[in-house]
């Protein structure tokens, strides 16, 4: 299967899922994208530095899946382990052969002007330095307030002004002063104009062929960043992946629809990115105004991959593991009648995977276990029998692809 694939929108599509890290510090790498792009413009860099800048803000805080961590980095400057995230995106990075060029940037996003490596490259050197920019100035006016950005960049250009030579090159510090000078650079900042902004940038050279094992990458790379949120879910979504494709072969699938199965196992929790650390790990039940919460993420699934060209149906697969047969899943109500084969498959993957890992609420169960949880999900009415038989008849097979880590990783 061969898949037109617009890296562009992949990239937008991440972008929206570090979003959610902030849950309520929303577009954070969006601005920080523009902040750089529109200071990047008055030192005069080409189109292609400029788009290389935008989507290394987009992607600068890769490294970052916690609600705890992304909150602190927007309020404080300097602690320690604030560059921890910067390795972690650049390690993420580095594999792949199209977005290895935004590696360098992200890495040195938070390294001081004055100690950045003398053997980085200068283009490194300089697109990293505006991406701290860019975030110190984010971190500032969300500080004050977003509702009205034009009003409360009272003082941002003077505490960065005082950061020239130090924390940043004076060159970068100017053209921020020239470009923060017109008030149409902080009216954009409101989040209305945000998407607007990025949606109108052609970014000519981020668009791309690929095939869809090898969009697979990217879908690891996603799920990696969704797993490093909780030690709870760590390779949660691989094992999903794994078991997802393993029941896709035994019900018969070819090899295009087990590809897009294994991508959906990948990326059906992106949605977690936007429940608080404090919810994911929380020991006892979840009060209702918790599970609401937690009830978003499959939506916010859903909202990501879909708006990725030839992820349609993988959207589905991927968004619908929490609904039921019965039809009182969430949060899309769908029953029997309208969940295919591939969804219902990912469903069970995402239960007995869940149920072969510790949870901070209960123990792991073990393999002989877990057909009994199953079985009462069918008896009530949420999980398909038939696939559940399929996992009971191979409970070693399946086990192992739960469990064990994803082979193949490389590179695109």
């Amino acid at each position: 299967m061969t898949l037109t694939f617009d890296l562009k929108g992949a990239i937008l599509a991440l972008s929206d899922a570090l979003d959610l890290v902030g849950v309520n510090d929303f577009q954070h790498g969006k601005r920080v994208a523009m902040i750089a792009r529109e200071t990047a413009l008055v030192l005069g860099l080409p189109e292609q530095r400029l788009d290389r800048i935008v989507c290394a803000g987009l992607l600068h805080d890769l490294g970052v899946s916690s609600t705890a961590v992304h909150r602190r980095l927007l309020r404080q400057t300097d602690w320690d382990d604030r560059n921890a995230h910067c390795e972690t995106g650049y390690r993420l990075l580095r594999p792949f052969a199209h977005l290895s060029r935004l590696a360098n940037a992200v890495r040195h996003h938070h390294t001081p002007w004055c100690e950045l490596p003398a053997e980085l490259a200068e283009s490194d050197a300089l697109d990293s330095n505006l991406i701290q920019l860019a975030d110190r100035v984010d971190g500032m006016l969300l500080r004050r307030g977003l509702d009205n950005p034009l009003f409360n960049n009272v003082g941002i250009i003077d505490a960065i002004s005082a950061l020239a030579g130090s924390v940043l090159s004076p060159e970068v510090v100017r053209a921020f002063a020239v470009a923060a000078a017109r008030e149409a650079f902080w009216i954009a900042l409101a989040p209305r104009h945000v998407l607007r902004y990025l949606g109108d940038l052609a970014l000519s050279e981020w668009h791309m062929t690929i095939d869809f094992p090898q969009f697979g990458h990217v879908a690891r790379l996603i799920s990696s960043i969704v797993d490093a949120k909780s030690p709870f879910t760590a390779a949660h979504s691989v094992g999903v992946a794994q078991l997802a494709r393993h029941l896709g072969e035994r019900v018969g699938f070819d090899g295009d629809v087990l590809a897009k199965i294994e991508v959906a196992g990948l990326m059906h929790d992106v949605g977690k990115l936007c429940v608080p650390d404090e919810i994911v790990d929380k020991p006892t039940s979840l009060t209702p105004l918790e599970f609401s919460v937690m009830e978003r993420h499959a939506f916010e699934t859903y909202q990501i991959l879909r708006h990725i060209p030839g992820l349609e149906q993988v959207a589905e697969w991927a968004a619908f593991h929490h609904e039921a047969l019965n039809g009182h899943g969430y949060p899309f109500r769908r029953d029997a009648g309208r969940l295919s084969t591939e969804a219902r498959i990912v469903a069970v993957a995402d239960v007995f995977q869940a149920l072969a890992q510790e949870r901070p609420y209960r123990g792991r169960q073990q393999a002989e276990e877990i057909p009994r949880f199953l079985d009462d999900f069918v008896r009530q009415g949420v999980l398909d029998g038939d696939l559940v038989a399929v996992v009971s008849d191979d409970l070693d097979g399946s086990w192992r692809a739960a469990t064990l880590p994803l082979a193949g990783d490389g590179a695109d």
